[in-house]
């Protein structure tokens, strides 16, 4: 449509720890090797509130120390609604989990204030919520089998990584696409 003034967007938290995270390597068959994996102790979490607009694929992130709550929701779609505003995109809908924070009164009359609508996906259904695979890309271009001395160097990668992430974008196009299948 060509006046749809309608953005949308998925959003979901993901919560990542100051620690490696392994995963698969290759190796030649025959050859035996022992692989060091660097490790900490690190306990300290950052937790990252992304939504991810469908049609660009740009992030809006927030990332924070504290625990999420409606709070950093609330944080979120203010960012959100502050990056696209009514002037340019009257109407933005946001597909979220069924979280308690997502689904909080704050957040919802916070939602409504800022003029977003919020869409709940159904219970168990991660597969549904596009912004997912966003973090799966984004753990194994900065977490998997990473290590990080201080938590400020994990810190500052994911920095990096959402100050840059139209360098990926490549990949992402055919990573999030937004066609699902519908099994009946």
């Amino acid at each position: 449509m060509k006046n749809d003034t309608t953005t949308v967007f998925f959003l979901d938290p993901v919560h990542q720890t100051h620690n490696n995270e392994n995963s698969y390597c290759w190796q030649l068959a025959g050859k035996s090797s022992t692989k060091q994996v660097l490790s900490n102790s690190g306990r300290r979490r950052i937790n990252i509130v992304g939504a991810l607009e469908a049609k660009t694929l740009k992030p809006t992130v927030i990332m924070t120390e504290y625990n999420c709550d409606t709070s950093v929701i609330a944080a979120t779609l203010e960012e959100i609604r502050k990056q696209y505003p009514k002037s340019t995109h009257k109407k933005i809908v946001i597909f979220l989990d069924n979280a308690p924070y997502n689904r909080a009164y704050d957040t919802m009359g916070y939602a409504e204030k800022l003029d977003i609508t919020l869409c709940y996906l159904p219970p168990y259904s991660p597969n549904l919520n596009l912004i997912e695979r966003l973090w799966k890309f984004f753990k194994k271009k900065v977490i998997k089998n990473k290590y990080y001395e201080t938590f400020e160097d994990i810190w500052n990668a994911i920095i990096r990584f959402f100050q840059h992430w139209d360098h990926y974008l490549p990949e992402l196009k055919s990573l999030l696409t937004p066609n699902f299948e519908i099994i009946s």
